[in-house]
């Protein structure tokens, strides 16, 4: 009798077999998360805000194994594809917590003006630094998950959403696939009219910002001041455009406001009773110098009251601090559906050590922080950011910009007048903050898929060190192309942490002339909003302080045209939502990443020397 034949092998294993930690997740979250931390240093240092890369990371891989499907000897899984979004974000992220649209620009700008140099690291101790404080954030994160993710059980809809996005693209992926197409051409739409604008020969230039004088309308003008000299008009950016798309009409209106309040009405008056004096033609960089100060307290002001009106999320962060130090095991029932293989406490422990250690060296070496004041900044930063990924866990807002500010007052008492101190120290706030923050989202949705935690943790650490190099290599062909903060970088949130630290260090005295009384009345109104915005019957009518303080310290190219995106959005929403919410933020991210990247090779070009750019 013939022995029975065994059974093929199946060539292709299935998803529970291997782990979801493959080369082919890490890479192409990687290759993704870089190139959107490239286009987030390049709006960050614009606008003052950067945009998430989990979800882009997830579509695009998404679409692309699902292209070579036929070539793949297994298929790419749900679980692979959560990897690639958690190194794809954490390399994307590095742009804010590496501090290259905040603290280390406001450092360099303090430099230039009190030295006459402005590099203060070179481009390998910018990556040593932004790495160090990075994993901070990272090892921040891992005690806290189990507290916030499994037994709170907290929203963190970022990290909601992209856990549904990876069950629908499962479920069925031609809209994935018809996303990823969106984004692309809106990527090369904007890579392509970008070089084209930049191509002097062609003579579109000065189409880049669309002024009343464009369309010979530069003789118009209010009390002496003309409207092209206060650079009123729309940015052809589609970067500016997509801008507009993601934030929304509310934001979008606010920053409308806040560009005519500032510099239809404020520079105006302020050039027609001679608060300030200069030539007409150079209003706008004069004006700027004073109105910055209204704009930057009414956002430090705001940020203040939006963290006091979270009085309960302090609360319950202190709560969770002493079930932590207590051992408590609440809620055994739904720990015992977590997600699998824990972060080991032993790697934890000794990455804790080593990026503690890393960072209070380097903190000493490169800025002359005191080792005490740089292990005091540690922990305080581990707090705050505890603040922080509760925060964003049950709003999706991450108070990284008032965690900075609160570090920067304590700072400045405790090393009054040392700028460095007061903005690195801050810098390590804020890198915790933004680091710890984003990995709870994708841990959450981690939780969701059931997917690795130690494997997670891996991804973030390997999107972390890639995504570092990318990031500063950007801020640093753009530092050496262009004059930052400047007319193509305006960097808000550099001015504002610049703005802050001198105040602190220097007081009332660093002000120009009657700023002081703009500052407490944008102050006033920035503390207020956030207040009144809990009326529910006038809270959709008010502005974002934000957006208006923000509106005080960029062109109104910028302001206006990001309004002019988000006005146009919404005008489309009306009547195709359905088309708005399954591609609009693919179409922005893809507008914001061609040009972007474009932005980078013209840099390049400039530094080469290229006479046509």
């Amino acid at each position: 009798m013939a022995a029975a034949s065994k059974p093929p092998k199946s060539s292709m294993k299935s998803e529970s077999q291997v782990s979801e930690l493959t080369f082919r997740a890490v890479f192409s979250g990687l290759l993704v998360g870089s190139l959107i931390g490239a286009s987030n240093v390049c709006i960050g240092l614009k606008i003052g805000w950067t945009f998430g890369a989990s979800i882009t990371a997830a579509v695009i891989s998404f679409a692309l194994f699902k292209g070579m499907s036929g070539m793949l000897h297994r298929a790419y899984g749900a679980k692979e594809n959560l990897i690639t979004a958690t190194a794809g974000s954490a390399a994307g992220t590095m742009a804010s917590a590496g501090g290259f649209v905040a603290c280390i620009p406001a450092l360099e700008l303090y430099r230039s003006q009190t030295e006459g140099a402005g590099h203060l690291l070179t481009y390998g101790q910018l990556v040593i630094w932004a790495v160090s404080v990075a994993f901070l954030g990272v090892f921040f994160a891992v005690p806290l998950r189990k507290q916030m993710v499994v037994r709170e059980k907290l929203r963190y809809p970022t990290g909601t959403a992209a856990a549904e996005t990876i069950k629908a693209m499962y479920s069925s992926g031609v809209e994935a696939v018809k996303k990823a197409r969106v984004l692309l051409f809106g990527a090369l739409f904007a890579a392509g009219l970008k070089m084209l604008l930049s191509i002097k020969p062609i003579g579109l230039t000065h189409l880049a910002d669309f002024s009343l004088d464009d369309i010979g309308l530069a003789s118009i003008g209010i009390l002496g001041a003309t409207l092209a000299s206060l650079r009123m008009g729309v940015s052809l950016s589609p970067m500016m455009l997509g801008a507009g798309v993601l934030i929304g009409p509310k934001v979008g209106w606010s920053l409308f406001a806040g560009s005519i309040l500032a510099w239809g009405i404020g520079a105006p008056i302020l050039f027609d009773i001679n608060i300030i004096t200069c030539p007409e033609r150079s209003i706008y960089t004069t004006a700027f110098r004073w109105l910055l100060w209204p704009g930057v307290a009414c956002m430090v002001a705001a940020g203040f009251a939006s963290l006091a009106l979270q009085y309960k999320v302090i609360g319950h962060t202190f709560s969770s601090f002493k079930k932590l130090m207590q051992g408590k095991k609440t809620q055994v029932e739904a720990e015992s559906d977590d997600a699998p293989d824990p972060f080991p406490i032993k790697w934890w422990a000794v990455g804790m050590v080593a990026a503690t250690a890393l960072t209070t060296t380097l903190a000493h070496i490169y800025f002359g922080i005191p080792i005490w004041m740089a292990i005091l900044a540690v922990l305080l930063s581990f707090f705050i950011a505890s603040i922080a990924v509760r925060a964003t866990g049950e709003t999706d807002i991450n108070p990284v910009g008032a965690m900075g500010k609160i570090t920067q007052v304590i700072y400045g008492a405790l090393h009054p007048g040392f700028i460095p101190t007061n903005l690195m120290t801050a810098g390590i706030t804020a890198a915790g903050a933004s680091q710890a923050g984003d990995l709870m989202h994708d841990l959450k949705a981690g939780y969701m898929l059931k997917v690795s935690i130690r494997r997670q943790v891996i991804a973030q650490i390997c999107g972390v060190i890639v995504g570092v190099f990318t990031a500063a290599a950007v801020y640093r062909l753009l530092t050496a192309a262009y004059e930052i903060p400047g007319d193509d970088f305006a960097g808000p949130a550099v001015m504002a942490w610049h703005a802050m630290a001198l105040l602190l260090a220097q007081g009332i005295k660093s002000l120009p002339p009657h700023a002081m009384t703009a500052a407490l009345v944008g102050a006033i109104v920035g503390f207020a909003l956030p207040f009144l915005g809990r009326i529910k019957k006038i809270s959709k009518w008010l502005p974002s302080p934000i957006a208006l303080g923000i509106a005080f310290m960029v062109t109104p190219y910028s302001s206006l045209s990001m309004w002019l995106g988000s006005f146009l959005t919404w005008l489309y929403n009306r009547k195709h939502a359905e088309s708005v919410d399954k591609y609009g933020a693919s179409l922005a991210s893809g507008l914001i990443a061609g040009e972007g990247l474009m932005m980078v090779v013209v840099a390049i070009l400039l530094i080469l020397g290229v006479s046509w750019v």
